[in-house]
């Protein structure tokens, strides 16, 4: 047998091999894959019975609040002649309703109506489908008619919710409401909807009457007990049991509808008429994903065992064949691809953190007591929400390889252990960096929730490259959840770092300062609208600003100005501007740190009241001036 022979039979031997792994992974994915979906099934199928109940609910509770409030009011408008006007006003009111007809029980037999169609008939359907006692057990209750073609369309299927109308204060009859509702309108309703790719919905009333269908030619003329639409293999007449006795459920059979195509149906009660729902979704519809994806991986295998058996006919053959042949087979499969792919997943962990970190602080107010192990726990869950903030808010230095001329540094000195204070900054593009301080209404846990849902909410919505509408969009979001009127004020700016001009919003923040390289300072001193979180629909504006090289900006809280001495005197702008004019050709932390330590020693001892935040950013990059 000659080395070839041995290359590719050892070649075939491993490919096989491969094959067989290969198969039995793709058949167990396959069919566990299939009970898992199969498992789903009935719960997709309530969800969607579910939301097609509620839109056939909106139709039939509807009829009969209406039907309700009509009899209530039916003597009132009748001694004041008004009743035909009244009706008409209700039936204007209301689309839902085909038409309303008020019967009353004297001598004349009057009768009023009120109708949508076309063909204006005060009496074109059945209205004689029975009348209330005139002295009955079941008072002020209504109740549906069994469905009916209109007299004057026979295409046209109605149902009608009666409801009876007393003399004030008695129970005596006097006459007799109906609601009409379309079931024409309501089969065109079902049938717009989306089942599946395929798949549609239909109603049968309790006798098993068709009542809507796809297929018109069903309706009120076919009964669903007597002559089922599919077709079981087993246990086909308790399925029919089942639905006829108001139970819900999912099964699996042969829909004659769909030319005896396998099918999952979903049936259930409709509970205020007494009719059953019955949803259909083909099975191809259903595994139309899971096949897909079946072929998917066949394609792929297929592929990659083509790819195996190649490599390992290169590779057999530079170890198996002499030299001679080694230089030909290389020669021969050099232009082989061999590329392999790797994904990353990226984790967003801000959301989980802090509805952890909620729990944990919601269970703490509910438990705590005044014991000193209550206390302590306290304690515990505070240090974990600070270091959850800290993790939050960016601090120190910020480092940004790609972009050495952005120097950056910012510090966070919360009052207490967690405060209301946000800053954050990071690139949302290549050439656009994001610059954000802020400030919440009080301090403690209560500010850093709100804190962290306006942070989440202004990195959402960064992409936009719009400064104000970064803001009126955070500040909409804060508005809709904001159920403990907190505000925040918010100064947001992007910097282009390739040209200096900086587009900038400011809700109500403090003005910010900018140390110009020749030492002069300049206030962005435009407010652009109110704190956040108050007025959704208050519109904002935006200015913008160069930056040159060497250029300085500071960004600050409350807590800089608001800080006091031991005679309870504030530090204030004038000083805090005296001071940043002695900072000119520092660096950014050199400047926030030179300004941290003249605040903490105006403090002297007195208590650190409100949140302190601060951050400079000086900009680096040689700018070409306008011409």
């Amino acid at each position: 047998m000659s080395q070839k022979g041995i290359s590719f039979r050892l070649n075939s031997h491993v490919t096989a091999f491969a094959i067989l792994i290969i198969a039995a992974i793709v058949y167990i994915n396959v069919h566990f894959s299939n009970k898992i979906l199969i498992g789903k099934i009935e719960e997709g199928a309530v969800n969607q019975s579910n939301l097609v109940i509620s839109r056939i609910s909106r139709v039939t509770v509807g009829a009969e609040e209406i039907a309700k409030n009509v009899s209530f009011q039916t003597l009132y408008y009748y001694k004041h002649n008004d009743l035909d006007l009244f009706l008409n006003q209700v039936l204007k009111a209301n689309p839902i309703i085909e038409s309303i007809h008020v019967e009353f029980l004297n001598e004349e037999s009057q009768k009023f109506s009120a109708c949508n169609s076309p063909i204006k008939c005060p009496h074109r359907c059945n209205l004689n489908e029975g009348i209330f006692p005139k002295q009955t057990d079941d008072y002020g209750k209504g109740v549906w008619s069994k469905p009916f073609y209109c007299m004057n369309d026979t295409t046209h299927v109605m149902v009608s919710y009666r409801m009876p109308v007393y003399f004030p204060d008695s129970k005596q009859l006097v006459g007799q409401v109906y609601c009409e509702i379309s079931l024409r309108k309501m089969n065109e309703m079902l049938n717009a909807m989306k089942i599946a790719h395929n798949g549609y919905v239909y109603i049968i009333d309790r006798d098993g009457n068709f009542i809507t269908h796809p297929k018109q030619d069903w309706v009120l003329n076919r009964n669903f007990f007597n002559n089922p639409p599919f077709s079981a293999q087993r246990n086909q007449s308790q399925i029919v049991e089942e639905i006829k006795s108001g139970q819900s459920g999912a099964r699996y059979a042969r829909s004659e509808y769909l030319n005896n195509q396998p099918v999952w149906f979903y049936f259930a009660p409709l509970l205020d008429t007494n009719w059953r729902i019955i949803i259909v979704m083909p099975e191809a519809d259903l595994f139309r994903e899971l096949d897909l994806i079946f072929w998917k991986i066949i394609w792929v295998s297929g592929f990659g065992i083509l790819i195996l058996f190649l490599l390992n006919m290169l590779i057999f053959r530079r170890i198996l064949t002499p030299l001679a042949n080694i230089t030909e087979a290389i020669q021969r499969f050099s232009s082989l691809p061999g590329k392999e792919q790797k994904s990353k997943d990226e984790i967003q962990m801000l959301t989980d953190s802090l509805e952890d970190w909620q729990a944990k602080y919601g269970s703490l107010i509910k438990e705590r007591s005044q014991t000193e192990s209550d206390k302590l726990k306290y304690e515990k869950d505070l240090k974990s929400a600070r270091e959850i903030q800290l993790n939050i808010i960016p601090a120190g230095k910020a480092v940004f390889s790609e972009h050495p001329e952005i120097d950056l540094f910012a510090i966070f000195k919360p009052a207490e252990k967690v405060g209301g204070d946000l800053y954050d900054y990071f690139f949302i593009d290549a050439n656009h960096l994001l610059v954000a301080i802020g400030d919440v209404s009080g301090k403690g846990i209560p500010a850093s929730l709100f804190m962290a849902v306006a942070s989440t909410l202004i990195k959402t919505n960064a992409q936009i490259l719009s400064a104000k509408e970064i803001v009126d969009k955070v500040n909409r979001e804060l508005s809709n959840r904001n159920t403990n009127q907190y505000f925040l004020t918010l100064f947001v700016g992007i910097l282009d770092v390739s040209t200096g001009v900086l587009d900038y919003c400011n809700a109500a923040h403090n003005y910010p300062y900018i140390l110009r390289s020749d030492g002069e300072l300049h206030t962005l001193s435009k407010s652009h609208g109110l704190p956040l979180g108050i007025y959704k629909d208050k519109p904002y504006k935006s200015s913008t600003v160069e930056l040159k090289k060497n250029d300085t900006m500071i960004l600050y809280t409350d807590g800089v100005i608001n800080a006091v001495d031991d005679k309870k005197q504030h530090y204030g702008t004038d000083r805090l501007e005296k001071n940043i004019q002695n900072l000119n050709e520092l660096t950014s932390e050199e400047v926030v740190d030179r300004l941290l330590k003249s605040i903490v020693i105006y403090e002297g001892n007195s208590y650190q009241a409100d949140d302190i935040s601060l951050l400079a950013l000086k900009y680096l990059k040689e700018t070409e001036s306008p011409v």
